[in-house]
């Protein structure tokens, strides 16, 4: 196991390194640039200055000469100065990760608590009219998209009810603290919340579905209801266990989507996260956060991967790391 885990993170730094290269490649050819997007329309700035702009910012130099610049600043841990946000990369990654955690992991919770009691009941019940009913569900969460599910519930529940608000992290012209601030916060979220719960339950449901009628086709299942057991006994002490491999698996695979933030969903509500600050340096042009923000979720995409096949691992003795 220790010598998998070190071959994968090692493994793991090449991966970055050509990523890295993919992506300064791809940001260096979108049309314009940080710089032209700040002056444009604007007569009073001179061709003479936005050179001069250029220079400065390091926009004057070719895609090689630049990314080997941004290389030797990243390998001592510096992803640069944001242009849009004026403050470290890092920094800025990390005071809006946690909002987007905050939220995803909320709504991941909820996914799972609905989606796999409802993925064992379809299975059990193949072909049901309860099975149906869990299907055209999951079906309507995997086609809804989340901007028109988020518009419907925020003229339903914000403009006509008035129950949450429409948009926002705290109500404006409040000056709460404390707990008080924290209970306005999680307010505010309710909604964004059933958006990311919602449009992701069916997928979650239709693969417990599928992974559980698997297992219940299994010879040892025959065997154990053979023997006399119990409906339930068959099903949740060793359908369900065994159904709960390749679902861990996947949970850790998701680990990275915790912290990436959900933009359409966050540009919707207006919640500051890691994804809606992320869409607004993408528009500007911001070289060094969208360098810093995609190697982030590159690094956490390894990482979930890693997690998922040691999970495997430990929740099935048979497989074996090597």
């Amino acid at each position: 196991m220790r010598q998998y885990i070190i071959k994968r993170l090692f493994i793991s730094v090449f991966v970055l390194f050509g990523v890295s290269i993919i992506l300064y490649g791809l940001i260096r050819l979108m049309p314009g640039d940080y710089i032209s997007n700040t002056v444009a329309g604007n007569p009073s700035i001179t061709e003479e200055m936005v050179v001069g702009l250029k220079k400065l910012y390091g926009l004057d130099v070719g895609i090689v000469e630049g990314y080997f610049k941004w290389l030797g600043k990243a390998l001592t841990g510096d992803l640069g100065e944001s242009f849009l946000y004026k403050a470290p990369v890092t920094q800025v990654i990390a005071s809006k990760m946690w909002t987007s955690f905050s939220l995803s992991f909320m709504a991941f919770i909820i996914q799972l608590l609905i989606a796999i009691p409802m993925g064992i009941i379809s299975a059990t019940r193949q072909y049901s009219k309860t099975d149906y009913a869990v299907t055209i569900f999951s079906l309507i969460g995997i086609s809804l998209p989340s901007f028109f599910f988020a518009a419907i519930l925020q003229k339903t529940f914000a403009v006509d009810l008035q129950l949450f608000p429409i948009s926002g992290m705290v109500t404006a012209r409040e000056d709460y603290e404390g707990f008080r601030l924290m209970m306005d916060m999680a307010w505010h979220f309710v909604l964004p919340i059933v958006v990311l719960a919602f449009t992701s339950i069916g997928s979650w449901m239709r693969y417990t579905r599928t992974n559980m009628l698997e297992v219940l086709s299994s010879d040892y299942i025959r065997t154990a209801r053979a023997k006399g057991l119990s409906e339930g006994t068959v099903i949740y002490k060793h359908a369900f266990r065994n159904t709960l491999i390749p679902v861990v698996t996947m949970i850790g695979g998701s680990i990275p989507s915790l912290f990436s933030g959900a933009i359409i969903t966050e540009g919707i509500f207006a919640i500051d996260g890691l994804g809606y600050t992320a869409f607004h340096a993408l528009k500007a042009g911001d070289i060094p956060f969208i360098m810093g923000f995609n190697l982030f979720l590159a690094f956490l995409t390894l990482m979930g991967t890693l997690i998922s096949d040691i999970l495997y691992a430990v929740v099935d003795p048979r497989v074996r790391l090597s």
